[in-house]
């Protein structure tokens, strides 16, 4: 019988299981990702206070900017946490 992954003393669970949690470049992607859906919620956030309906062509160029931009160092991160991962480095 192979170890247990519940936790019956009431600490907290193991995080080392967790894919975004597993080392430090996964929990920097983790953050990209977040800050490119915050980028998507205040772009929307944009269109609705604009007194015309939509956003500036700069508001529009900035929240893509920061979105792609996020998207693709997150995705570089996560990589990286991943083949670290499969190297054994922590």
């Amino acid at each position: 019988m192979g170890p247990s992954n519940s936790v019956s003393n009431g600490s907290s669970p193991d995080r080392s299981q967790s894919r975004f949690l597993r080392n430090l470049p996964r929990q920097v992607s983790l953050c990209f990702f977040a800050l490119a859906v915050g980028a998507l919620v205040i772009g929307g956030g944009f269109a609705e206070i604009s007194t015309n309906g939509s956003p500036t062509s700069l508001e529009t160029a900035i929240v893509r900017f920061v979105i792609v931009g996020s998207l693709v160092l997150g995705t570089v991160a996560y990589v990286i946490g991943g083949r670290r991962r499969t190297t054994g480095q922590r």
